[in-house]
């Protein structure tokens, strides 16, 4: 990764991957950022930037290399006044869309409203600069799973398919998201876009700043209130580490040749079922039971009154679990070769990582 300084504008930055990615690029360069962060009542939006920055120890950035910008990714312009956006058209460098609402249960009308809408309004902005700015670089935070995970398919990095088969709005939204600023590229616009998997903890501590997407599924089985999984114990789930989606999406972002294209952000060897239960059997033997059923015979009416209801809110997160979706990672691969950063490796041992942290960090309950 170069450390020329350049300067970047940030959406998304009080999000899990958005804090991680500030926290990397003030550690390992030089550059300036603007970051957008929406005020709330209780909250300005410089005291939710203190507050990232001090669980970092780097709150002396702000202010220095760390300018906020109040204004939401919802609104015309992200909330912007024609003075914030001179300022911004005349600095930026590259723009980091990053905002996203990742809630694999979200509805229709959020999802839609913030990733689909705030997508727009990036792009918008973002080909203001480039035409009447010196804007070098959209780069956009996608998803794998754009394909849809309730298919057997094969997902090609600079393309997306025709005929989707999502299992949830967020991959929904994404996808019509992606579409945009594929339009806006085959219009000239310098983008890069990165499709990250599941992201998950860290790979070596199994850190992470906040639970979600995928662990709010696992600690109801960690916790007895679902017991049933319809799913086959050889089916595997696509997770990768937070450190590497960072490093890969920062280091090919620095590369000239990487404007244009997509990349996948994957494990090439993601874990299994098996595996998961395996490790529960090993580690946690007192957890509760978890029956694993075929997702063919399975009847959500077998299910007790309670568990029928969790389950209906869960739908959205089975296609995970049951998919055959794979991904094509020619790009990435190629982009990677000579940075010493690898494809991440999610075996046994990574999953006793992510759990042991969640244990310790008190979201899963020792058992």
């Amino acid at each position: 990764m170069t450390n020329k300084p350049r300067t970047l504008f940030l959406t998304g930055v009080t999000g899990t991957l958005g804090k991680e990615i500030v926290r990397n690029l003030l550690t390992q360069t030089q550059h300036k950022l603007y970051v957008l962060i929406r005020s709330k009542p209780n909250a300005s939006h410089w005291d939710r930037a203190r507050k990232i920055l001090e669980n970092y120890g780097l709150e002396k950035h702000l202010g220095d290399r760390v300018h906020v910008m109040a204004g939401d990714v919802t609104l015309p312009n992200l909330g912007f006044s024609a003075g914030d956006l001179d300022l911004l058209r005349k600095e930026v460098d590259d723009f980091y869309h990053i905002a996203a609402l990742t809630a694999l249960n979200g509805s229709k009308e959020d999802c839609f409203r913030i990733n689909l809408g705030g997508a727009q309004e990036a792009l918008k902005i973002a080909t203001d600069f480039w035409q009447h700015g010196h804007l070098k670089r959209f780069v956009y935070f996608s998803t794998a799973f754009v394909a849809g995970s309730l298919q057997t398919y094969c997902s090609k990095e600079d393309e997306l398919p025709l005929r989707p088969v999502h299992a949830n709005f967020y991959e929904a939204s994404k996808y019509e998201a992606e579409k945009k600023v594929r339009e806006a590229m085959r219009q000239g616009l310098p983008c890069t876009i990165f499709r990250p998997s599941i992201v998950v903890g860290d790979s070596q501590t199994g850190e992470v700043s906040e639970f979600n997407v995928i662990y709010p599924f696992i600690r109801l089985f960690a916790h007895g209130i679902l017991s049933k999984l319809p799913t086959r114990l050889d089916n595997s789930f696509n997770i990768v580490p937070i450190d590497f989606v960072i490093q890969a999406s920062l280091a090919i972002a620095h590369q000239e040749d990487s404007i244009q294209k997509t990349f996948h952000l994957i494990t090439k060897d993601p874990p299994t079922v098996a595996m998961l239960l395996e490790l529960k059997a090993k580690e946690y033997p007192k957890m509760p039971p978890i029956q694993v059923l075929s997702p063919d015979d399975f009847k959500p009416g077998s299910l007790a009154v309670t568990e029928q209801f969790v389950f209906g809110m869960l739908k959205p997160y089975l296609g995970y679990l049951n998919d055959h979706l794979t991904f094509d990672a020619t790009n990435t691969e190629k982009a990677l070769a000579g940075t010493g950063i690898s494809f991440p490796k999610t075996d046994y041992e990574f999953l006793k990582t992510l759990t042991q942290y969640a244990v310790g960090a008190g979201y899963l309950l020792p058992q």
